[in-house]
């Protein structure tokens, strides 16, 4: 779709929410973009403009769990999974809400209203494709996949570079993730904490190397296709539309099944890993307490 002339039209950043219909896909940052039919303006409920309570919930979960692995001489490794799961749901808000909060700076006047700077996940979750396929990527592949959804007004962003900064702004909440949990393994470091939660916060920084080289791929659908988007001819764009709902998916079920390709996104997630001083065998030990059923 071109650039101008989205009209009333909402944007999504990735998959379906409430009872709205996906129809063509849109140059939003973010996987399975859709053109969606703007409901009437409303004035924002005032709760929009702070944390949620299932946000502050979910902080308390993670924050609860991980104090549990590291005070427990053995703690049951479900533990792992529910501080991995409500660590990787609140890195999913924290992504989205970078989108969007770059949107409403650019000129979206309709994030407020949509609750999108709250940190409610529920703001921006599909069951399916934000919930379920993502913890299932999760479990079977340790892969970090790109989840959320956030419908934008493209239209009411002042330029080009103002929709691909807002394309970028979800990696970069991301990689603000990633550095802060970094950080956390080194302070436990220093405390010479290790066992169980060292091994939790590792994988998980992990997952967050992986979200990040996977959402920065070129490839329609993800955010770093999302952009270069609003820069590439208006033709070629018309042509990709088809592949942006799917190319994402495609490319997320490869990096399952095809060996190579999930070769190369762990190895440069090793590497990203490795520059913040993520000791490897930490991470394997964490992902086996991760996945306790197997």
């Amino acid at each position: 779709m071109a650039e101008k002339g989205h009209g009333e039209a909402a944007v999504s950043c990735s998959g379906g929410q409430g009872d709205q219909r996906m129809t063509t896909p849109s140059d939003q940052p973010g996987p399975w973009g859709a053109v969606l039919p703007e409901p009437p303006p409303q004035a924002p409920p005032a709760d929009n403009r702070s944390i949620s309570p299932i946000a502050l919930g979910l902080i308390a979960v993670w924050l609860g769990s991980g104090s549990a692995l590291g005070l427990m001489s053995a703690p049951p490794a479900a533990l792992t999974f529910v501080f991995v799961v409500s660590g990787w749901i609140l890195a999913l808000s924290i992504h989205e809400f970078g989108h969007a909060l770059v949107a409403h700076l650019a000129g979206d006047t309709t994030v407020e209203g949509r609750g999108y700077l709250t940190l409610n996940p529920l703001k921006y979750t599909d069951p399916f494709m934000s919930i379920i396929i993502p913890v299932m990527v999760l479990a079977i592949g340790g892969i970090g996949f790109p989840g959320g959804a956030v419908y934008l007004r493209q239209d009411l962003m002042r330029s080009r570079l103002w929709r691909s900064a807002a394309s970028l702004a979800g990696p970069a909440g991301t990689l603000a993730v990633f550095l802060l949990l970094a950080a956390i393994l080194a302070g436990m470091r220093a405390l010479n904490l290790g066992g169980a939660a060292m091994a939790a916060v590792s994988v998980l920084t992990f997952l967050q190397a992986t979200a990040l080289i996977l959402n920065l791929a070129p490839i329609p659908g993800l955010d770093g296709y999302g952009a270069l988007r609003p820069f590439i001819p208006e033709a070629l764009r018309n042509a990709l539309i088809p592949l942006e709902r799917f190319a994402a998916l495609g490319f997320v079920l490869a990096l399952l099944w095809l060996q190579p390709v999930s070769v190369v996104l762990f190895g440069l997630a090793g590497a990203l890993c490795h520059l913040v001083g993520v000791s490897p065998g930490e991470v394997v030990a964490g992902l086996k307490a991760f996945q306790f059923w197997t």
